[in-house]
């Protein structure tokens, strides 16, 4: 194994060719650099230096293996770049578990910057239910999560992103279709679509509160796990809804989104284990936080 310091004394006397400028550059005196260049040499088995009274001039063989070795502590001073990105979390790779709503608010916005800010850090999207998101954080399956809150007790860290009201949709062939703002209260006749409680426990607990509002347990027709579906269900006619206000972005044929009166706020935020030990999580989290998402 050749050492190092021969190799870079080398480099810098065939950029200056002069033992003495080469020797101060290195801070140390000239016997000693002579010494590894001939140490060089002799390990090469061929001259790298013709030495002239006057100059020193490189040999094919040291012209060579100028631009070999020149090319090798390229690729170091990367290889050592590079594990310095990786261990503050500028390389590498992280995968972001989220609930299918998060893809009409926080999401799209999250990743966009984040990607931006750290081009080297390769991201994978991997859509869930909120019910299932606490045993992939805890397992490591996902490093972030994007979700609703979770109703139990457990051990991650939260942070709030982004609270918005409620809306309802109905078909389009709905009796209050074309109203500019609807009460819950005019739906207690009406079947409605929506989620398992166990699915998302937060925001079943934010629609059954509208309805009890109203002095009416609502009459499930049809649950389904995903938002999407429920509005492609409504969209069929198969009953009305409560649903985040994002999703009227879908804007489905046969589906109308109206305003709630007196909608209660749901929320949306980032999970992440603090026991995991991806470099690129906190830069994830920091970045979400410092793009001001919480004050909107």
């Amino acid at each position: 194994m050749m050492d190092l310091r021969h190799l870079r004394s080398f480099l810098v006397l065939a950029e200056t060719l002069n033992f003495s400028r080469a020797a101060e550059r290195l801070n140390m005196t000239q016997p000693p650099l002579s010494r590894q260049i001939a140490a060089l040499e002799k390990r090469l088995g061929t001259p790298l230096f013709w030495r002239h009274s006057r100059s020193v001039v490189l040999t094919p063989a040291g012209e060579q293996f100028r631009n070999d070795i020149s090319r090798l502590f390229a690729d170091l001073d990367r290889a050592v770049k590079s594990a310095r990105a990786a261990a503050e979390g500028e390389r590498g790779e992280l995968t972001v578990a989220f609930t299918m709503y998060a893809a009409w608010n926080v999401l799209p916005e999250m990743v966009a910057r984040f990607s931006d800010s750290f081009p080297e850090v390769a991201l994978s999207l991997n859509e869930t239910l909120p019910r299932d998101l606490h045993d992939a954080l805890i397992q490591g399956v996902a490093d972030v999560g994007i979700s609703f809150p979770l109703r139990f007790d457990h051990t991650l860290r939260y942070h709030p992103l982004f609270q918005e009201p409620l809306c309802a949709v109905l078909p389009q062939t709905h009796r209050l279709a074309n109203s500019a703002v609807v009460s819950v209260g005019e739906l207690a006749a009406d079947g409605f679509i929506t989620f398992p409680s166990a699915t998302a426990p937060a925001l079943h607990e934010a629609v059954m509160a509208c309805c009890r509002k109203y002095d009416f347990e609502p009459t499930i027709k049809v649950e389904a796990h995903l938002q999407q579906t429920i509005v492609n269900l409504v969209a069929k006619g198969l009953g009305v809804a409560l649903v985040p206000d994002s999703m009227r972005r879908m804007q489905l044929e046969g589906a109308a989104f109206l305003p709630l009166e007196d909608s209660p706020l749901v929320e949306q935020g980032v999970y992440w284990n603090e026991n995991n030990p991806n470099p690129c999580l906190m830069r994830f989290i920091e970045d979400a936080i410092q793009a001001g998402l919480a004050d909107r």
